[in-house]
């Protein structure tokens, strides 16, 4: 089978304000997703199957080369594929316009729940496949910056912002000496981004500009601070200005105010990741979150490209 490999991500800053000019950090992640594919006997049919950790969640057939379905485990799911897949076709109209027979299997190296990227890692496979540009496949399917596409192909954490909306993409090397000390937290709400993101573009009549520059410089600073106290208040600096911004109250506030140190939402706002930070190290955080019932708590360096252990964390 002909295999293809795309990265997760998580975003760490700039998020809402990366729509309109704000530089983001985001960082790719070890983990993401593998999409395999081969001809098989049944002529005119393509036959998809999706796993990630939990084993399989999605199937399907569908005619080719019409791509029109044919049986659907999920019809929701199956029609955002097809739209996806005819949008590629747009791009490449030699893409699965075939009489033969094609089987797919995807598989998310992470729980599907988790917001690190099974939207952008499909449009970077079936890009991928289909030879056409990934980020231009985006455009022609989301609303959303972009920055998780670009860091599926990325071993590298990178800054990311869009100019007159085009994507400028900047490779840097982000490795906090206290990364120890940084972890994910999963609060169990997945959020949907582009409805995040659909609201948001709503408000963009609305000057942003200092808001911008600000979040733009912490983003500098972040990516290269070596203190962890500092590190701490950018952090809380970026979710204040958030919070203005959005008119929504911090995750801190609301629902961890008495935690020594940041706790940063990854993305979309009431999501379903957070990031903490303390200088009282791993075993405070991992007793404080689990007193919470938060007990998926990942360390940072476990899903880092830069520095992992794939095998200290499951997924």
């Amino acid at each position: 089978m002909n295999t293809l490999h795309a990265n997760g991500k998580i975003l760490l800053t700039g998020e809402y304000l990366v729509l309109v000019g704000a530089k983001a950090l985001a960082v790719p992640l070890v983990v993401g997703q593998k999409l395999a594919f081969e001809e098989i006997s049944i002529p005119g049919v393509l036959h998809w199957e999706a796993y990630d950790t939990d084993g399989k969640w999605f199937s399907a057939k569908y005619y080719l080369p019409e791509i029109t379905e044919i049986e659907a485990s999920d019809y929701a799911v199956s029609a955002r594929l097809i739209k996806l897949l005819q949008a590629a076709r747009l791009l490449n109209p030699a893409f699965l316009y075939t009489k033969t027979g094609i089987s797919v299997i995807t598989e998310l190296e992470f729980n599907r729940n988790y917001g690190f990227g099974s939207s952008s890692t499909l449009i970077s496979l079936i890009a991928g496949w289909a030879g056409i540009d990934a980020m231009q496949l985006h455009r022609n399917v989301s609303k959303g910056s972009g920055y998780d596409v670009a860091c599926s192909n990325s071993d590298r954490a990178i800054f990311y912002s869009l100019t007159d909306a085009l994507p400028m993409v900047e490779a840097v090397d982000f490795n906090p000496p206290f990364a120890e000390n940084m972890f994910l937290v999963y609060l169990g709400a997945k959020q949907h981004s582009d409805l995040e993101v659909e609201a948001f573009t709503k408000s963009t009549g609305i000057d942003y500009s200092i808001e911008i520059e600000r979040l733009s410089r912490i983003s500098d600073l972040i990516a290269t601070e070596k203190d962890i106290y500092k590190f701490i208040s950018l952090l809380t600096e970026h979710e204040a200005i958030l919070s203005k911004v959005l008119n929504r109250a911090t995750v801190k506030s609301r629902l961890f105010p008495e935690f020594e140190g940041a706790v940063k939402s990854l993305g979309a706002w009431g999501g379903d990741f957070i990031l903490a930070v303390s200088a009282l190290g791993k075993d405070y955080i991992k007793d404080y979150f689990s007193s919470k019932m938060h007990n998926t708590v990942i360390p940072y360096d476990a899903l880092n490209h830069n520095r992992f252990d794939i095998k200290a964390v499951q997924v």
